[in-house]
């Protein structure tokens, strides 16, 4: 951010190596008085839009009778002197009742150097041919504000996946039918998305076995017993939990559940588990 674009300033330079003419002139005629008048009058110039001070308005001619706290003569003869000196301009203080210091101005050039606008110019002045010929400055131009960039695939990069947009209607409806039976319903928003990825896309068929896997894991898969343990519907799909197969219940490892037969495949009858009963240690 630049600095404000203003034509006043917080300080001037107070030069204190050589003698001042104007210092002793002052301090002859008037003491302290006229010490104290040049450099409030040089603060109040700084401070002044465009270091200009007009005292034809009544208003500014009383503030500054309170400033100086002097009266209206002397006030009067003090700038007399200063405009016979040459330390304000004579023209514009005997046509106008303008105070303007050139010498003050030159001085802060170098303030002006470090702004976007220039030092002002002697005020109520005809522009030369030159200045009134020369095109206006460009409009200063605001920086474009950075907006937050979108996370995900640059453009251009590639085809849009189908996977990654919203369920369409159809796949909608399939999703609906394993929500409603899955037993813990929480970020619906998370499982569509992991939906949408599953390949190949879900039709009637597959969305039929999706549903017994999710009953399979009802009956079979300990962590569905309690709530706290489901794992949530986005994490099961994304993790192909439609594909597990499961022991009976109970724990025992017998009867694997297939949910493309859609039954319990039973182990050899007579054989708990499908386990062969060892037939004992053979003695030598």
């Amino acid at each position: 951010m630049g600095r404000p674009r203003k034509q006043t300033v917080d300080y001037f330079p107070h030069f204190v190596s050589t003698d001042s003419r104007t210092k002793f002139i002052l301090e002859q005629s008037w003491g302290n008085d006229g010490y104290a008048f040049w450099f409030k009058l040089l603060e109040l110039l700084g401070r002044s839009e465009g270091h200009y001070y007009d005292c034809s308005a009544t208003a500014n001619e009383k503030y500054l009778v309170a400033l100086m706290k002097l009266d209206k003569d002397t006030i009067s003869e003090i700038l007399e002197v200063l405009a016979d000196l040459g330390n304000i301009d004579k023209e514009l203080w005997e046509e106008r009742k303008v105070i303007w210091c050139q010498s003050l101005v030159d001085n802060l050039q170098d303030v002006y150097s470090k702004r976007t606008v220039s030092a002002p110019k002697r005020p109520f002045t005809e522009p030369t041919e030159e200045e009134s010929s020369a095109p206006p400055p460009p409009a200063e131009e605001k920086p474009p504000e950075d907006k937050p960039k979108k996370r995900g695939r640059p453009p251009g990069t590639g085809a849009k996946s189908k996977k990654s947009g919203p369920l369409s209607k159809e796949q909608q409806a399939l999703f609906d039918r394993f929500y409603a039976v899955y037993p813990k319903k929480v970020d619906r928003a998370t499982a569509e998305r992991a939906w949408a990825k599953i390949d190949p896309t879900p039709d009637e068929a597959m969305t039929e076995k999706i549903i017994q896997a999710v009953e399979a894991s009802k009956k079979y898969d300990s962590r569905f017993r309690e709530r706290q343990y489901i794992p949530n519907p986005a994490t099961w799909l994304n993790a192909k939990g439609y594909l597990n197969e499961y022991t009976q219940e109970g724990g025992n490892n017998y009867g694997r559940f297939n949910p493309d037969r859609g039954r319990d495949e039973q182990p050899p009858a007579g054989s708990p588990g499908g386990f062969k009963p060892s037939g004992g240690f053979k003695g030598n």
